[in-house]
């Protein structure tokens, strides 16, 4: 009987990854980091593209919201594609998308080849390649063996927020064409080694693919997108400048929210017949369960906080205190640096902790984060304290990602957690998007409504308010503003006034906008109250009698 226990307690004891199992992972590493770099190549690439090939800053938003838009639409039809025709043939077709666009965008002649050729491939290889890393990895292993890998996935999507680091030298150095085509070299070299990942057999057994499911999802989560996206330069109830078109008086972007919240609405009956068919875009599971709910809000947060930060920290240290591109760079170091040790090792070497409580207590630094950052923006610059927000929230990042994925494999079925890498990938993209869209508009606002009552406080000449509202929202350092206000006929006294109005205006929208962002992350904090828990259970060691009598 002892010697039975000593054998199912060797059965259940976890085991950590073998060599051979290094090999396969490291390729799906390598294949995240290069979509995590292209993403950081495109966001380095604007002074090269309006050089290069005349392209305006109208002409970039473009390019860089249309392969946001195109992810957060397609990535969800891209887990099914893997399940449907098999992961690694779909990793294969998404590697060779993603080579094609690179090429296309480092020889295109202008730049809506470069927007409509190069960024759509890439974008949609992007949308096969991410769900068939995460389907993978959740095929490929299982327990601790899946933890450990999940956790790589999650490190190498944080060691490429380094890259700007390289590439931004690149760039600066020779250009775009360069820094794209050597992007599509190391796409390349993944595919070259894509046939060290086993191959597995489809995991659906049915040959229909939702094609209803897939346009629904794709026009509605497009559409949602689209609107938020351009909430900021569009307008929401009065159209701005750069609006195209009005309906009724209104901007697009309202209308193109609603519509795609009632085609998302409309995805509940059409995944409810799909699923009786067997091969649903998002099987029932995925909406039902309220742990794979819990898993996927922490999929989200920390994208959503990211491109939040994003938007905020440094537009304002470039364009208010002075920072170069590669001292922005430099300070990604902060975050990056412990957003990688975390997400690697902390799977790794604490497997037994509760990954609800890791999780959690991730969250809980998130928010932290925004209070620092709130408290070190100044008037007329930073201190300390946001430098040290950015750091605590790379461990706050770090903590969740080496969790969260794992989380929503762990509340499905082994063919749903296989599918589940297009819905996890839709909510990394939306909600990268999403911080972005919110924290700029709500940042734009906040900076508009800040100077009108802070020049009225100060009695400033309503007639200079009046030509200053038009740059108000805008983030922008007191030298650019006083040449603004010399231009205007504002004597030195009146310059004086409307600076500290405009830089008080840009501190308090920033510290806002950071404590809005904190206070989303607390209450998200009540999504993952249903986590499940992944943890590896401690070895009870067993008896000194038994093990005498074993």
């Amino acid at each position: 009987m002892a010697t039975s226990v000593t054998a199912v307690d060797q059965r259940q004891r976890p085991t950590s990854l073998s060599k051979a199992s290094y090999v396969p992972l490291a390729v799906l590493a390598f294949a995240q980091i290069g979509t995590s770099s292209d993403s950081a190549a495109m966001n380095l690439a604007t002074a090269s593209l309006v050089s290069a090939l005349g392209a305006t800053l109208d002409d970039i938003q473009v390019a860089t919201t249309l392969f946001s838009l195109i992810a957060g639409a397609f990535m969800i039809a891209g887990g099914l594609v893997g399940i449907t025709i098999g992961l690694r043939r779909a990793l294969r077709i998404g590697l060779i998308m993603a080579v094609v666009g690179e090429v296309v965008a480092a020889l295109s002649p202008n730049i809506f080849v470069f927007t409509w050729g190069g960024r759509v491939i890439m974008g949609l290889g992007a949308c096969l390649i991410t769900p068939s890393i995460l389907g993978l990895v959740a095929a490929l292993y299982q327990s601790r063996q899946r933890a450990i890998a999940f956790g790589t996935i999650a490190g190498a999507a944080a060691l490429s927020t380094l890259s700007p680091l390289a590439l931004g030298l690149v760039m600066d150095t020779t250009g775009f064409r360069l820094t794209f085509a050597i992007m599509a070299g190391y796409f390349t070299l993944v595919l070259l080694c894509a046939h060290l990942v086993p191959s597995l057999p489809p995991a659906s057994k049915s040959s229909h693919f939702d094609v209803a499911g897939t346009v629904i999802a794709a026009l509605g989560l497009g559409l949602v997108l689209l609107g938020v996206s351009h909430l900021s330069d569009w307008g929401i109830t009065t159209p701005q400048k750069l609006c195209p078109f009005s309906l009724f008086g209104l901007p697009p972007t309202l209308p193109a929210i609603a519509i795609g919240l009632v085609l998302l609405g409309m995805l509940v009956p059409t995944e409810q017949r799909a699923q009786r068919r067997g091969n649903a875009l998002i099987p029932t599971a995925f909406v039902g369960s309220p742990g794979v709910r819990a898993g996927l809000t922490a999929v989200f947060v920390p994208f959503f906080y990211m491109g939040a930060v994003g938007i905020l920290a440094t537009p304002y240290l470039q364009l208010v205190t002075g920072f170069t591109a590669f001292q922005t760079g430099i300070l990604s170091v902060l975050s990056g640096v412990p957003m990688f040790l975390l997400a690697t090792f902390l799977p790794k070497l604490a497997p037994h902790l509760s990954s609800r409580l890791i999780i959690r207590t991730g969250f809980a630094l998130l928010a932290a984060a925004c209070a620092l950052m709130a408290f070190g923006v100044q008037a007329h610059g930073v201190n300390a304290a946001l430098f040290c927000g950015m750091a605590l929230g790379g461990f706050g990042v770090g903590a969740v990602n080496s969790q969260a994925n794992n989380a929503v494999a762990c509340a499905v079925t082994k063919q749903e957690a296989e599918q589940s890498g297009g819905i996890q990938g839709a909510a990394r993209s939306i909600g990268l998007a999403l911080g972005t869209a919110l924290a700029g508009t709500a940042l734009l606002l906040a900076m508009g409504a800040g100077f009108a009552a802070q020049a009225a406080a100060e009695g400033i000449d309503p007639a200079l308010t009046v030509k200053a509202s038009e740059q108000a929202a805008a983030l922008m350092s007191d030298g650019s503003f006083e040449a603004l206000a010399d231009q205007w006929g504002a004597d030195e006294a009146q310059t004086a006034q409307l600076i500290e109005a405009k830089a008080a205006a840009q501190a308090t929208a920033m510290r806002l906008t950071f404590g809005g962002l904190g206070a989303i992350v607390l209450v998200s904090l009540i999504a993952t109250r249903h986590l499940a828990e992944t943890s590896i259970p401690r070895e009870r060691k067993a008896p000194a009698a038994q093990e005498r009598t074993a």
